[in-house]
């Protein structure tokens, strides 16, 4: 990479190309991770140098999993930047303010992951009918908050699930962790858990060998259909403690 060149956008893999990175990893039993870096990771990212960042994501909070200080999710998310094989990155065509911020965040660790993608991507072969028909032969297994529910609407797709955990925040990781190794049925792991799902995906791709991928909202949408709105479940969530 040239030095001062932080124009990930240029180097972004398109669907096909990720989904046969992960098909081969599979294939080869070999330990592969795809994170992704949104909104709240890059805010945590950017601190302490752009506190407000942090503060503006409060409300968010602790919908997506944040239950310790800043310092500690920005190391855990640095370690998960520079670990995740596939880096799921904001698209400047998506959100070009914090296309540009994610550009600050990689100048200011002197880093670019060498694999990106957009963070959407989950989404986006669900929008274009690949999601199923490639998830169709793999075992996989779900992680987050709504995995209960998913499960069924999974097999209903015809996909073997063999097995899911509840994940809430960073607190329940190595409980998650520990459960993920215990259990190795699996080839593939959907993790739908806010920042913690950045921060596992990687860390448990090394520790089992199998493919782990942060698959946020886009469970969200597979459960609530038309009816999905982030500003809605993150009401819903922040009104039971309230």
């Amino acid at each position: 990479m040239i030095e001062g060149n932080y124009h990930f956008e240029k180097y972004l893999l398109d669907n096909r190309k990720v989904i046969k990175l992960l098909d081969q990893a599979i294939k080869q039993n070999r330990g592969f991770s795809l994170a992704r870096f949104g909104i709240g990771e890059i805010s945590y990212l950017s601190y302490p140098a752009n506190g407000l960042l942090v503060q503006e994501f409060k409300r968010y909070e602790s919908y997506a999993g944040v239950s310790n200080s800043p310092e500690i999710i920005r190391r855990e998310l640095v370690r998960s930047l520079r670990n995740t094989d596939i880096a799921g990155l904001i698209a400047p065509w998506r959100l070009d303010p914090w296309a540009k911020q994610t550009r600050t965040v990689f100048e200011q660790l002197r880093f670019m992951p060498t694999k990106a993608c957009c963070a959407w991507i989950m989404q986006s072969l669900l929008d274009e009918g690949t999601l199923w028909p490639w998830l169709s032969n793999k075992k996989v297994f779900l992680v987050g908050r709504r995995s209960k529910e998913a499960e069924i609407v999974f097999r209903e797709q015809g996909i073997q699930i063999t097995g899911s955990i509840g994940l809430d925040g960073y607190d329940e990781l190595i409980r998650v962790q520990n459960d993920l190794q215990s259990n190795q049925e699996w080839e593939i792991a959907l993790i739908s858990a806010g920042i913690p799902a950045t921060i596992l995906a990687p860390r448990i791709a090394k520790l089992t060998q199998k493919v782990a991928i942060d698959f946020g909202h886009a469970l969200d949408m597979i459960l609530d259909g038309e009816e999905y709105k982030l500003s809605d479940l993150v009401k819903k969530w922040n009104d039971r403690f309230s």
